[in-house]
This record gives C-alpha cells, structure tokens and sequence, in this order.
C-alpha cells in the first residue's frame, strides 16, 4: 500500500527528533567502553550490549523516516545517498557488535573481542561522517568548516557578514556585499547545492533570477512579479512564507535593502553609490555595514559598575553592550510616551556611554543641560520631543558627537551655528524641525557634515 505523500512526510519530519537517538546512544556507549577499558565489569559489559540494541533499533527508526523524509525531494541526489548509506551502516554495525555480546556468552573464541572493536570504531567513525552529510543536506557542504580558522574564503561571504569588510559606504557593491550575504545568512540553508527547496538556489546572481517550481525568483525592476520578494514579505504564519521552519526572518532592514535591489534594476555588478541612495537608505545600509560601529571601534572604556546598570534598568532604560572588550554601551528610554526619563543616572555610565536614544519621551529644553557630562557619546537621538535650540547650550563639551537627531523637534535655523560648529559632528537630521531651508547657506556648512532636512532628500554631494 503507498502512503499519501503528505502523510509520508509528517512521519519523516520526526528524523530529526530520532536520528539524534542513535547519537546520543553510541556517544555514551563509547564513554562505558573507555571506563571498561580501565575497569573490568560484568555489569559494565550487560550495559553496553543493551546500548548497541538500543542504537541499532533507534537507527532503523530514523533510517525509516529520513527515507519518508526524502520522499519529498529538494536534497542533492549525491549527498543524500552518502547521508543514507552511512546510516544504514551505522545501524548494522551497531547490531553487529550487540550479537558479538550476545554470541560471546557462549563461545570462548577470542575472534569476538577483535570483531567487537573493529565494530565499535567503524560504527564511531560511521556515525561522525552520516552526521556531517546530514548537516550538509540540511545547511549546506561548508556549514561545519565555514568558521575555522583554516578554511578557505569565500567570495559571496559568511552566512550573516559581508564578503570583505566595507570601510566606506561608496566602495560597497550592492549585491556582492549587501544582497548575497542576506541570502546566505537568511535562505540559503535551504537553497544551496545539496538542498535545492522548490528547486530554488540561491548561491549565485543569474539562479537567484531563474528562480524554481513557483516561477522566477527576481524579475528586475518588478516587486510584483518577483516570486523571492512575495515570499519574504508575506505573513510569517503564512504556509509560502521564506524562510520557512521557524529559521529567523529577514529583518526589515534585509527586506528594504532587497527591494532597493529588485527596484534598482537587480544588477549584479553595480556599487551602491550608482543608484544615488537617499538618506533614509544611506541609513539602512551604513547601519547594515555597520560603519556606524567603525567610529567607536578603537574607544576603550572601564567596566561599568553593576550598580550604574542597575539604576538604568530600574529607571525605564534599556542597556546594550555595542563591543565585547571595549565596554562600549547603548542606551534606550523605554518609558511610555507620557513619561520622561530621569537624565541623571545616565552620569553613572558617561564613560561607557557611546550611543544614547531618547525618542519621543518629553524632554523639554530644561533638562538637556544634564547630558553635558555625557563626553563619550558618539550618537545621540533626540527625535520627537519639545525643545529648542535654546537647550542645546550643553552641546559643545560632546566634542565626539558625530550623529544627531532632531527630527520632529522644534529647533530652528536659528540653532544652525551652534550645531554645525560642533567638530566631529557628521550627520545632523533636522526634517520636520522648525528649519527653514530657504534660510540655510550651504555654502557655508562644513563639508563633512551631511544636513538631512528630508526623509527621502538626497545627501549633499551624492547627486
């Protein structure tokens, strides 16, 4: 009797549940042996013929799944034999030796302790093997060696980082270091050469366009019709949602940036500067490259009192540790939108302190002065709140300030001197601000500072 397809495939998806049954079996048998090995012990040796059943059994069982689990195509034909073979060797090596304890019992011949380890040790090596294929099948043929120091490097990149560290936001390639990463880190774990899902790859420029089953995957310059697009922006309880089996979706940084690619034309061989980016991408992408982080890179401050940490935590903020060993931190307000934040615990951090949030949390000019202390802040966010020019008076002693926001903010041009004299400062958003652009000499503002007086304006000297 054939099983219905569906049905095949709900018994196989229990493969990855019971293969790691055999695993866990022959992993612990192998440490009795060792101790055996040491110390002779009958009850040692009862032990062990019951774990060699017991890894046999389980063996046939996840033979018997990732067979059902196959039925359902989408894995190399190549490795998926090798993962297959492997498995049915490992569960008849593993009876093999359990009918040597059983056989032993009766015969003195001293064949069976020999014919015992050359089992133990294929079964062993059996196993290691049939697991990395099946972790081949699964996440690709370099998943195991991406990450040693000793592999070889690849020229799409990292799963989750770009091929070649970007330095500066005009030398990135758009979809060499932007697009390619965020389908390796996102997708391609399912769509790569020894797992083609939907007969779908995603490991270069012109298979990503081709697309598979459900028609092709980019159309350039089509949102609508591109199949890759439609997956990943549909509902994540969605059954055609990408990626697919709980993985983690793209977030929607990923996702703006693909978009910008498929709208741009999906070129293959384009920097990022060809498209003339507006501010809010520029945005995207330096936050994507993680230049915004390349400032403070060599900054190293003390360790935090755990008691300053407390008092954030305790007061609405929320903390993250931008560096592992420079102790460099971010700090959000979290209040509600009717509370304000007490500025003054932030001193208890003013060394460590390098990016610092206060949306829309009611600030008012006669609290700024308190951020005067805050000498390290390299970012600071003061979109959405009721002040002025007139409480900025503190800004001259953050002589590292190099980004601020005051979008939504009620600063005119009348603050411009005063901002724009500020020495490290190169980014300054002032869009939806009392600012007057009519009013504003660019000829006079310093040529490092990129003014965004726009969501969607261009950034001075890009057009």
């Amino acid at each position: 009797m054939q099983l219905n397809s569906e049905f095949s495939l709900f018994i196989g998806r229990f493969h990855p549940l019971l293969v790691h049954l055999p695993i866990g079996l022959l992993s612990f048998a192998l440490v009795l042996h060792l101790i055996q090995w040491k110390k002779k012990s009958s009850r040692l040796t009862e032990a062990l013929s019951i774990l060699w059943l017991l890894a046999a059994i389980s063996g046939g069982l996840s033979i018997l799944t990732g067979w059902l689990l196959s039925s359902g195509g989408d894995y190399e034909s190549q490795t998926l034999e090798r993962h297959k073979n492997g498995g049915i060797l490992v569960a008849v090596l593993s009876m093999v030796v359990f009918i040597t304890y059983l056989i032993q019992g009766k015969s003195q011949r001293s064949a069976f302790p020999i014919l015992r380890l050359v089992g133990i040790v294929s079964a062993i090596g059996s196993m290691i093997l049939t697991g990395h294929w099946g972790g081949a099948l699964t996440h690709g043929g370099s998943y195991l060696t991406e990450y040693s120091p000793f592999a070889a490097s690849d020229s799409m990149g990292a799963a989750g980082s770009t091929a070649r560290q970007i330095r500066e936001l005009d030398s990135a390639y758009l979809f060499e270091d932007a697009v390619m990463p965020i389908l390796q880190a996102k997708c391609a774990s399912c769509h790569n050469e020894e797992k083609t899902k939907g007969e779908y790859l995603l490991t270069s420029h012109a298979a990503i366009l081709k697309g598979g089953k459900s028609g092709a995957g980019v159309v350039p310059g089509n949102l609508a019709t591109s199949e890759l697009y439609r997956r990943i922006s549909l509902p994540e309880d969605h059954k055609e949602f990408m990626p697919t089996d709980g993985k983690t979706p793209l977030t929607e940084e990923q996702k703006a940036i693909l978009e910008w690619w498929i709208e741009t034309g999906a070129h293959q061989q384009q920097r990022v500067t060809a498209f003339a980016p507006n501010a809010k991408r520029r945005d995207e992408l330096v936050r994507f490259f993680r230049l915004d982080q390349q400032a403070v890179a060599g900054y190293i401050a003390p360790a935090p009192e755990p008691s300053a940490i407390d008092a954030l935590l305790n007061n609405g903020y929320q903390v993250n540790l931008l560096t592992r060993t420079g102790n460099l931190l971010e700090v959000k307000f979290n209040g509600k939108g009717s509370s304000r934040p007490d500025l003054s615990v932030l001193a208890g951090v003013k060394q460590q302190l390098v990016w610092l949030q206060l949306e829309n949390c009611q600030l008012e000019d006669a609290d700024l002065p308190a951020l005067a202390s805050l000498t390290s802040l390299f970012k600071l966010n003061l979109n959405r709140n009721p002040i002025s020019e007139k409480g900025l008076s503190f800004l001259p002693a953050l002589t590292k300030l190099e980004y601020l926001n005051l979008y939504g903010t009620q600063v005119s041009e009348a603050g411009l001197p005063l901002l724009t004299s500020l020495p490290a400062l190169k980014k300054l958003y002032l869009w939806e601000s009392k600012v007057d652009q009519t009013k504003i000499d660019s000829s006079s503002l310093p040529v490092k500072l990129e003014l965004v007086l726009a969501l969607d304006s261009q950034v001075p000297g890009t057009d």
